[in-house]
């Protein structure tokens, strides 16, 4: 075994490609929470954008490399220390066998990316690699990693030196705009609840994780909301169930649901979900389909010397 896990921290697991066409089999994507910080630790070791990396969520973890290998840490601003010498976010660096790896709690954002050159073993389940806790495949187990878990690290490379330039490397503090585009049931809200929802500044509330986080604010009136049928929800899926506090879907979220959807975060501004933590301020900006096709063009067009043409959501 090539990595041994001497601290996994509050949640880390194994994330990968998405997995993609089973959702009518009501099978969610999964997947990075933060597709953007996943893709940019993957370029600097020298793999695809969508390889395995371990996913970090708020606290941080430890581990120790049993075989030589590069490594690199993107996402949300962190302290990183390998055996006790101070390293860099989105940087590549070079690992010796013995050295210990130790990523401190986040201090802005949620979720820190650990990307290595070799190829992680993770558990294939649908096509795709990624862990679904609530399901319990796809990873290391179907399950977040634990003390002393063991992960196996073949086919080893040794990438040229790299670090993200900087005016690709994504910044995370706890206040988050998101761009939206109107869903199917928003005309269905009240005029004052309707400005509400576009205007309020609400807050993460400690319901937050993959599934997805609750905005507590001045709580929506949902009175005038008509019952429904479910119906397809998707990844940046914003819904009010009846006690009136926007509730945003997340990779590992459902695929149907009853509750009025009233927004649909925008593909460029996806990633972002992935680094909202309870007590992050968070607003709404609506856009039309036109301004949404266009803003991701445009952050494919900035991150496409770099990363490829397809941007990573």
């Amino acid at each position: 075994m090539s990595l041994t896990i001497t601290r996994a921290g509050l949640q880390t697991t194994l994330q990968a490609a998405p997995r993609v066409g089973h959702r009518h089999f009501g099978v969610p994507a999964s997947g990075p929470a933060d597709a953007l910080s996943m893709a940019l630790a993957n370029k600097l070791v020298g793999g695809r954008i969508d390889q395995v990396a371990l996913e970090i969520t708020l606290m941080g973890m430890s581990l120790t490399f049993n075989r030589a290998m590069t490594f690199a840490v993107c996402g949300s601003d962190c302290d990183i220390e390998l055996s006790g010498e101070t390293v860099g976010l989105h940087t590549a660096v070079s690992a010796k066998a013995g050295d210990v790896l130790d990523i401190g709690p986040a201090r802005g954002g949620a979720r820190s990316y650990l990307a290595v050159s070799g190829t992680v073993g993770a558990e294939e389940f649908l096509s795709s690699t990624s862990t679904y806790l609530p399901g319990g495949f796809g990873g290391f187990a179907g399950r977040a990693l634990k003390d002393g878990d063991e992960i196996d690290i073949s086919d080893i490379w040794e990438p040229p030196s790299a670090e993200t330039p900087r005016s690709l490397r994504p910044y995370f503090n706890d206040r988050f705009v998101l761009q939206v585009c109107a869903g199917p049931d928003l005309t269905d809200l009240d005029e004052n609840a309707h400005q509400k929802l576009l205007s309020e500044e609400y807050k993460c509330s400690q319901r937050a994780s993959r599934m997805g986080l609750e905005l507590v604010g001045e709580a929506l009136n949902t009175q005038a909301l008509p019952s429904k049928t479910s119906s397809a929800v998707f990844p940046g899926t914003v819904q009010c169930p009846p006690n009136g506090n926007p509730y945003v879907l997340l990779s590992d979220a459902q695929t149907t649901g009853g509750y009025p959807h009233l927004l649909q975060v925008i593909r460029s501004d996806r990633f972002q979900l992935g680094q909202i933590r309870p007590g992050s301020a968070v607003r709404f900006v609506l856009r039309n389909a036109e301004d949404a096709r266009r803003r991701l063009v445009e952050r494919s067009e900035a991150y496409s010397d770099w990363l490829g043409d397809v941007f990573p959501v």
